[in-house]
């Protein structure tokens, strides 16, 4: 008789959850349908001690649970995420490159493939790779090194030099070319401060011509903003970005370059307000693909 009663209780208690569930999910959003149907599932398994724990547990996490996801975050993420895409290009180019700290251990034959290689290679940083041998304790291998960093500071230069001679106010597309070879040789990493500083001075001169015409165009608003930064003049440069956010509300860039830097300041109070503008006004697919994971990290996944 008792099972009988046991039997009984369990098909009444399952008719009743499942009665309250369906009423429930209709006015529920999809989030919580997905908390209602865990806990109706440890109900049926677990009658009234399922229901208990599930009350125990919603209620700890709802007493607990962070709103500072951008603090929780902070130990753990990196704006500048790994780009795979970009990694999987310059890998793709570089299949015959051997690592060069490997390199610098093998033959002497190894070593020079491995340097001269870099000049045929679109790397970014490439000084820091060439400093490698030019710190190795082999006379040829540092002379090797030397050439190579010469023959890529020459190249790089009469890029610069090439484009800043070719500036004209009327073609805005000169400008993009001087500003693109100087940021190329900036990021190289074949200068030392005294030739970054003079190099961007001579950007600086460019844009300032840039300006006369194009003062509102977004190529000039970003680098001016990134100019700025590297001055240390931190007002100029959030000027610029917030004046390519007002002129440009759908682009993602303005936004991006923002959140970056409040990011690396840990500015969080900044950072909220300008990741609500970007997702009321920036179309998902215009932002990188390799940006939208650490905007979905600093929001906590809340789209």
């Amino acid at each position: 008789m008792s099972s009988v009663l046991i039997a009984l209780f369990f098909l009444i208690h399952l008719i009743v959850v499942y009665l309250i569930y369906r009423v429930l999910r209709l006015r529920l959003s999809d989030e919580q349908k997905g908390v209602l149907t865990f806990i109706c599932l440890i109900s049926v398994f677990l009658p009234l001690i399922g229901e208990l724990f599930s009350i125990v547990a919603l209620l700890l996490a709802r007493r607990y649970a962070s709103s500072q996801t951008l603090l929780d975050y902070d130990d753990y993420v990196q704006f500048n995420v790994i780009n795979l895409e970009g990694v999987q290009q310059q890998a793709a180019e570089s299949m015959e490159m051997i690592p060069i700290a490997e390199a610098m251990e093998m033959d002497a034959a190894k070593r020079k493939q491995s340097i001269v290689h870099l000049t045929t290679t679109t790397l970014t940083d490439a000084g820091k790779y060439i400093q490698v041998g030019l710190d190795h304790t082999d006379s040829e291998t540092v002379h090797y090194a030397a050439t190579v960093r010469n023959t890529l500071f020459d190249r790089y230069e009469a890029a610069v030099r090439q484009k800043e001679d070719q500036l004209d106010p009327f073609h805005v597309e000169t400008y993009y070319q001087f500003i693109a070879a100087c940021e190329t040789f900036l990021e190289s990493g074949l200068l030392d401060d005294g030739g970054k500083k003079r190099l961007n001075l001579r950007l600086a001169g460019g844009l300032e011509q840039m300006s006369v015409l194009y003062s509102a165009d977004p190529e000039y608003l970003q680098t001016s903003g990134r100019l700025a930064l590297r001055e240390g003049d931190v007002p100029r440069a959030v000027w610029h970005f917030s004046s390519f956010i007002e002129q440009y509300p759908t682009l993602p860039d303005g936004y991006l370059t923002l959140i970056e830097y409040h990011f690396t300041q840990g500015d969080w109070s900044e950072i909220r307000p300008i990741l609500h503008q970007l997702r009321a006004h920036v179309p998902e697919e215009k932002i990188p693909e390799e940006k939208r994971f650490i905007l979905e990290r600093l929001e906590g996944g809340a789209q």
